[in-house]
């Protein structure tokens, strides 16, 4: 069992790093600094809506991106879970009243009963296995969803402050040769 939430722990977070990773690389932070000013008001409803959205639309688009595929990931195992738990607790049950059955009816046939036992027993295994499993994906998605509305309330600026930043970086002061004499190049890009 503590195997188990190690491996859906372990797994969760190198999603989340690759992810954030992935996205640094996949665009530049300034094509997804919205022209209109979003209100730091507006960020947090976005986040409190779907984690990531909050911080996507000011401008922190790898911030952003990252709690949304955690959420989604940790959500996805969390669904996938539950719904393998409830099968398989379907079966187990089935299984449990056939071996009752057994029991009370004849006592002729001990092997299939013994059969049926050590089924259930590994079959009960796998579902406490199975509800650890759904129930840290839950704790994950919660703890995702909390971090990004603190993130959100506390860290991610208005989208004026991320635009001005994005302004300064891209702002590129050189030294450079300007018709065979030292000059100060000054460029941006847009």
């Amino acid at each position: 069992m503590s195997r188990l939430k190690a491996v859906s722990i372990t797994g969760l977070s190198v999603l989340l790093f690759f992810s954030t990773l992935g996205v640094t690389f996949a665009q530049n932070e300034s094509s997804f600094v919205r022209a209109a000013t979003v209100s730091k008001r507006e960020a947090v409803v976005l986040s409190v809506l779907f984690p990531g959205l909050g911080q996507m639309t000011v401008g922190q688009k790898t911030k952003g991106v990252s709690f949304f595929l955690a959420g989604v990931a940790s959500l996805a195992v969390f669904v996938n879970g539950n719904e393998d738990y409830k099968t398989k607790l379907e079966t187990y049950n089935r299984d449990k009243t056939t071996l009752s059955a057994m029991a009370t009816a004849d006592r002729k046939n001990y092997e299939d009963a013994f059969k049926l036992y050590t089924n259930l027993k590994s079959q009960n295994k796998r579902l406490d296995d199975l509800h650890s499993q759904r129930n840290t994906a839950l704790i994950v998605a919660g703890v995702v969803y909390a971090y990004n509305i603190v993130d959100a309330i506390f860290f991610t600026p208005t989208s004026n402050e991320s635009q001005r930043s994005e302004i300064r970086k891209n702002i590129i002061v050189e030294s450079a040769l300007v018709d065979r004499k030292p000059g100060i190049l000054v460029s941006t890009r847009f």
